[in-house]
């Protein structure tokens, strides 16, 4: 892919853990070592975290700019995508066409752009389900192409299929016995776009969205919380898209405690 300058990570700036490393990493890359400098070059990598989420990405390992991304929960049969595009001047909000092709195999989808401020333009994330395309895209060999609006970026594939290999595995694996899902159901009259939790009291909140169809009035949607069982009576938090045009969002609002645990379906009202 080509890069002709720093770019701004998704969601963060490109080298804010760079900023406080060591003062080598102010030295011009000729007076840099090689094995530094090949450091510093976006590859693919693979990661875990968060009791069992694997991610592969397309980056630069320890810092914060990755510019696609994809990770599983264990037994989710759903992926999560996040695209950067730092050259489009695309407005937030707008519904954006998306392709993925690689190995003769392609992959279309529609999200709502979000801008990046780091990097002047925006960021896609989306859920997609665990299709066989999907799962040779990403183990195929040879380019991946993203065509975001009409605007293609490539990637080599080369170095991917370890931690691809790896992710994969995760999907694939059994989810684990203390993961909690829950049942939501907006019965308010605005429609919610994210759905917040923390353990009870404590006032540090996980998150996730419906993407960029807010859930609507009357509909229902299955979170999973990790290691939800370990604790099961949580503070919910609720964001509502905005009632004019449905774009994102209103501010964060309590909407109760629940033992989910006791009762895994929780409501919510105006």
């Amino acid at each position: 892919m080509k890069q002709t300058k720093p770019a701004a990570g998704i969601g963060k700036g490109i080298y804010r853990a760079f900023l406080a490393a060591s003062l080598t990493a102010l030295l011009p890359p000729a007076l840099l070592p090689a094995a530094a400098q090949d450091e510093e070059k976006p590859r693919w990598f693979g990661s875990s975290f968060d009791k069992g989420t694997t991610i592969l990405a397309y980056g630069i390992p320890d810092s914060d700019y990755v510019m696609l991304s994809f990770s599983c929960r264990p037994g989710a049969p759903i992926v999560k995508v996040g695209i950067q595009d730092e050259e489009s001047s695309t407005e937030e909000g707008t519904i954006v066409p998306v392709r993925m092709v690689s190995g003769g195999i392609h992959m279309e989808f529609s999200e709502k752009a979000r801008s990046n401020q780091d990097s002047g333009g925006i960021e896609l994330h989306s859920d997609l389900p665990l299709t066989e395309s999907l799962r040779r895209i990403l183990a195929a060999k040879g380019s991946l192409e993203i065509v975001v609006d009409g605007h293609k970026q490539h990637y080599d594939m080369k170095g991917a299929a370890k931690p691809a290999a790896a992710m994969l595995a995760a999907c694939d694996a059994r989810k684990p016995a203390n993961d909690l899902d829950v049942t939501v159901t907006n019965k308010a009259k605005r429609p919610l776009q994210s759905f917040a939790w923390s353990e009870a009291g404590v006032n540090s909140f996980d998150s996730d969205a419906f993407g960029y169809e807010p859930l609507e009035s009357g509909a229902s949607r299955i979170f999973v919380i990790p290691g939800g069982r370990d604790i099961c009576t949580f503070d919910i938090s609720v964001t509502f898209a905005e009632e004019d045009n449905g774009e994102c969002c209103s501010e964060g609002e309590p909407a109760g405690t629940q033992n989910l645990c006791e009762n895994s379906a929780f409501v919510i009202h105006d």
